[in-house]
C-alpha cells in the first residue's frame, strides 16, 4: 500500500513536470512567433522607403524646377539612397494638365504636385526613418496626387495661417480698400479680410517695375496646404513652401502651377485708393 502511494506521487510530480515543460515550451514558441513578425512588419515598413529609379517631368515654365536642376538638389535625393534616371525639361506634366506642375515618377507610379526632395520620403508616406535602403524597389498602394492634398487642405484649421497676415481690412460696400501710395516702394504689402461667411482670405498687392498694381492671394496654387504663404525678395515673389520663385510682372497672370493665386493683374486707382471687391476676395477664397 505504501508502495503504491509512493508509485502515485511520483506519477503526479512527473506529470507536472511534463506540464511545465509543455507550458515553457509554448510560451517559448509564441515569443519566437511574435519576434518574427514584428522583424516582418519593420521589414514591411522599410520597404516603403526602397526605391531605385525617380523620373522628374517639368516644363520649361516652372523656375523652382529649374533651380532644383542648377543647384544640384537632385543630390538631396541621392543622399536619401536614391537613384535619379533622368531628369526631363522637355515632357510636361503627365498626370494633372496644370501648367508648371512638375511630376515624380517612381516605378511607374505618378507623384503629381511641389515637394520638397528632402521631403521624399513623407511624399512616399515611409514608415521609418531609414536611409540605408536595399536595392529592391518596393513603393505603398496609394498614390499621392492633388486630389490627397485637397483632402489635407479641409482638414487644416482656418486660423492656422503660418505666412505674413499682414493688414487687417474690412469689406465696406462690398470692397476692401487700401491706400495706393503704400506700394510706391516697390514692396509687396500683405492683408487679411474676414468674409462674411467668417473665413479669412489672405492677399497682397504690389507695384511692378511697370508701374503696374497686381494682387493676387498670398498662397501657392499647389502647396497652399502648407498655409505659408510667400515673400519677395528682389523683383520676385517666392514661396514659402517650395521655394518656387515668380516674377513680379507676372503676378496675378496665370493659374495653375506653383504661383499666387490671381486676382487682378491691373488694379486701377481712385481717389489714391486701391480697391479689392468681394467677389474677387471670394475668388481666392478656396485657397484658405
Amino acid at each position: 500500500m505504501e508502495q503504491e502511494k509512493r508509485k502515485n506521487k511520483s506519477n503526479g510530480y512527473f506529470i507536472w513536470f511534463l506540464a511545465a515543460i509543455v507550458l515553457i515550451g509554448a510560451g517559448f514558441y509564441v515569443f519566437r512567433s511574435q519576434s518574427d513578425l514584428s522583424d516582418k512588419n519593420i521589414s514591411g515598413a522599410a520597404s516603403q522607403c526602397q526605391i531605385k529609379k525617380i523620373k522628374f517631368y517639368y516644363q520649361k515654365n516652372c523656375s523652382w524646377c529649374q533651380k532644383v536642376e542648377k543647384d544640384g538638389t537632385v543630390e538631396k535625393i541621392k543622399e536619401l539612397g536614391v537613384q535619379v534616371e533622368e531628369i526631363d525639361a522637355q515632357v510636361g506634366p503627365i498626370r494633372d494638365q496644370i501648367e508648371g506642375t512638375p511630376s515624380f515618377v517612381i516605378d511607374g507610379k505618378v507623384y503629381s504636385g511641389y515637394r520638397a526632395f528632402d521631403e521624399i520620403k513623407n511624399l512616399l508616406k515611409c514608415s521609418i526613418d531609414s536611409n540605408n535602403f536595399p536595392e529592391n524597389s518596393v513603393l505603398p498602394d496609394e498614390k499621392f496626387n492633388l486630389s490627397d492634398r485637397n483632402n489635407q487642405n479641409s482638414q487644416i484649421p482656418e486660423s492656422d495661417f503660418k505666412g505674413d497676415a499682414g493688414t487687417s481690412l474690412n469689406l465696406i460696400g462690398g470692397k476692401a480698400q487700401f491706400n495706393a501710395a503704400d506700394l510706391d516702394d516697390g514692396q509687396a504689402k500683405f492683408f487679411n479680410v474676414e468674409m462674411p461667411s467668417g473665413k479669412t482670405v489672405y492677399f497682397f498687392a504690389v507695384k511692378d517695375q511697370n508701374g503696374i498694381y497686381r494682387a493676387a492671394a498670398n498662397a501657392c496654387q499647389v502647396c497652399y496646404g502648407q498655409r505659408r504663404g510667400f515673400y519677395q525678395e528682389g523683383d520676385e515673389i517666392v514661396c514659402r513652401n517650395c521655394g518656387n520663385r515668380y516674377p513680379l510682372e507676372k503676378i496675378a497672370t496665370e493659374k495653375g502651377g506653383c504661383n499666387p493665386g490671381p486676382i487682378n493683374p491691373d488694379l486701377k486707382i481712385e481717389e489714391g485708393k486701391i480697391n479689392i471687391t468681394r467677389a474677387e476676395l471670394e475668388g481666392i477664397s478656396d485657397l484658405f
